[in-house]
């Protein structure tokens, strides 16, 4: 790849054997890691890594941006060595990264081209990748890097402040730095935060030991979803979990809901996806939150019919919404009519009530599934109705994966 020289250059650096020339920016290179031991600039490395010969595009673009003043601006006071990355890996590649960045640790991209930040120590913080929507927008990617640079120092300044604290004091100091979403956190954080706190009287211990993803996984296979929604609630109730855990926790929640809860349970869902949104409306949990509540929220209504989780778990009486088509006095009939899932329904009776006043019902058992059994119910109204409300009683053993569709019709 053409060479590119920028930067005011230290007399040391150019005796240290950096390759570089002055240019506007402040910005060094080198040919490798070993080229600029000694003399490391406050700034640290930068690896622009773009494709070896596989994506010839890359290549063409990392000089491009290298280029770009906005790029100059925002990798001034830190030296750049370019990599090209190899489709791939033999002893003979693998070598000569290890001859180019030395102690630096390899981190491989997304997509390239890519900018790996290193502090002057060699630790790696960020990785800045150049997606295609920003491949021809080098002051978007600046962007990126200065704002990784930014966080780094405030980093950097919360661990110089800890040095000279202990306890709770320290372990906030120390916690707080872990927390900058746009750079890695520091080497040995968590322990480091819990020798200054061992009780985690701060919190920052189980928030930055937290693993959401696995919590969520080992929480659809539990035994016992009672006791693990209680312990999911009350993970969300603390307030030492960051928003973006809690709004995970809130779809972990939300999870075993739909799985083992019932219709009762629907109205937390709904209120769970709520909070979830407003966390952040705009992260994919929180955009998802609308059409979740569209598809999954429903009720034992004559528009959805029955599936397993509208379905109680018990004997107790199930409203079925409306609307409903009872109005004047005359015989309706209730039909269940199964449509898939692998467990028959078994209904013991309808009653449809005007307010809170019975006014009809049809107790017997009836099933439906592959072969209906006595599922319809006839209700003999004996005058106008104006507030219908229809309930039906189900027999719910443990199996219940069913659904269907209820239909109510005059004679």
């Amino acid at each position: 790849m053409k060479k590119l020289f920028y930067g005011v250059m230290l007399t040391s650096l150019l005796a240290a054997g950096v390759d570089a020339a002055p240019a506007k920016g402040g910005v060094l290179t080198a040919e490798n890691y070993q080229a600029v031991q000694g003399n490391v600039p406050e700034g640290g490395y930068v690896l622009a890594l773009y494709a070896d010969g596989w994506d010839k595009y890359s290549e063409k673009l990392t000089e491009k941006m290298l280029a770009d003043a906005s790029m100059q601006t925002a990798l001034a006071g830190s030296v750049v060595i370019e990599y090209a990355v190899p489709n791939l890996s033999t002893d003979e590649t693998n070598k000569a990264r290890a001859d180019k960045l030395g102690k630096l640790r390899w981190v491989a991209a997304n997509t390239y081209p890519a900018f790996a930040l290193y502090d002057k120590n060699g630790r790696h913080y960020a990785t800045v990748t150049v997606p295609y929507s920003d491949r021809k927008d080098p002051e978007k990617v600046a962007q990126q890097i200065t704002a990784a640079k930014e966080a780094l120092a405030k980093q950097n300044a919360l661990l110089e402040k800890a040095k000279g604290e202990s306890g709770l004091a320290k372990a906030q100091s120390l916690g707080k730095s872990a927390l900058f979403e746009n750079i890695n956190r520091p080497d040995n954080i968590v322990k480091m935060v819990k020798d200054a706190d061992p009780q985690d009287k701060s919190g920052y211990v189980r928030r930055l030991e937290f693993n959401g993803h696995a919590y969520a996984i080992d929480s659809a296979g539990t035994k016992d979803w009672k006791a693990t929604l209680k312990d999911v609630e009350d993970k969300i109730a603390d307030k030492n979990y960051s928003d973006t855990q809690r709004q995970g926790l809130y779809a972990t929640a939300i999870g075993l809901l739909r799985r083992h809860g019932d219709l009762n349970d629907q109205k937390k869902v709904v209120r769970y996806l709520r909070e979830m949104e407003k966390i952040d409306p705009q992260s994919p949990l929180g955009r998802s939150a609308d059409h979740a509540k569209t598809i999954w929220v429903s009720e034992l209504s004559l528009a959805d019919g029955w599936s397993p989780v509208v379905l109680p778990k018990n004997d107790d009486p199930a409203e079925i919404k409306g609307p409903l088509p009872i109005k004047a006095a005359g015989t309706y009939e209730v039909t269940f009519t199964y449509s898939r899932g692998p467990h028959q329904l078994v209904i013991k009776g309808v009653r449809l009530y005007d307010g809170s006043r019975k006014i009809a019902e049809d107790m017997h058992d009836g099933t439906t599934g592959i072969k209906h059994n006595k599922n319809v119910y006839t209700l003999e109204v004996p005058a106008k109705v104006k507030s219908p409300k229809l309930e039906a009683i189900f027999h719910m053993p443990k199996d219940r994966d069913s659904y269907g569709t209820i239909s109510v019709k005059k004679k």
